[in-house]
C-alpha cells in the first residue's frame, strides 16, 4: 500500500523568481550547506540545459534519526541520495512542473511531482508526493513517519526559500 501528501509552499514572489532560484546552482550549494548543518549533505551533480534541470544531492543520516522500528533494520548510517527535475519555465502559463525521487537503501520507493505557478500571493509549489514501503506489517507505519519526515523537510526547506527570496530579489 502506498501513502500520499500534497503540500504548498506559497511565496510572495512571481513564480519566475522562484524557478531562477529552483534552478540555480548557487541556491542548491546554500540549501545543501544548511542541510549539513544537521546531517552530511553533499550536493553531487547540477546540470542546466534544453531539458531543464537537474540536480542531486544525499543527506547521511544516523539510526539515532530514525524512529525504533525503522532504525531495527537500518545499519549505522543510511545515505538518502535525493534527484530532483524541474522543465523549463513555460512563459505562457508562467508555471513549470518537475518530479523528485528519493533514494534510499531499503524496499521502499519515495518521490513525488510539483507544479510552481503564479497565485494570488505571488506563486505556490505545489507537491504531490508518494511513499511505499514493501515491508509486510510494519510498511503503513513506516510509510506514516518517512512523509511525517518529509513534511518537516518541506517546511525547513519553505522557510530556507523564503529567506533566499527575500535577500536575493
Amino acid at each position: 500500500m502506498s501513502r500520499h501528501m500534497d503540500y504548498v509552499i506559497t511565496l510572495n514572489k512571481p513564480a519566475v523568481d522562484l524557478y531562477e532560484s529552483f534552478t540555480s546552482r548557487e541556491y542548491w550549494e546554500y540549501l545543501v550547506a544548511e542541510h549539513g548543518r544537521l546531517y552530511e549533505s553533499t550536493l553531487t551533480r547540477f546540470s542546466h540545459d534544453a531539458d531543464g534541470t537537474d540536480i542531486v544531492f544525499s543527506h547521511t543520516l544516523s539510526s539515532n534519526d530514525l524512529p525504533p522500528v525503522a532504525a531495527a533494520v537500518v545499519p549505522l548510517n543510511i545515505t538518502v541520495t535525493r534527484e530532483q527535475h524541474f522543465d523549463l519555465f513555460d512563459s505562457a502559463s508562467n508555471s513549470a512542473r518537475g518530479h523528485y525521487q528519493a533514494r534510499v537503501p531499503a524496499p521502499m520507493d519515495v518521490g513525488g511531482t510539483y507544479v510552481l505557478s503564479e497565485s494570488a500571493a505571488g506563486s505556490a509549489l505545489h507537491l504531490n508526493s508518494v511513499c511505499t514501503v514493501k515491508v509486510p506489517l510494519v510498511g503503513g507505519k513506516i510509510e506514516q513517519w518517512v512523509l511525517g519526515g518529509l513534511r518537516g523537510l518541506f517546511d525547513a526547506e519553505r522557510d530556507f526559500t523564503r529567506d533566499w527570496i527575500a535577500s536575493h530579489y
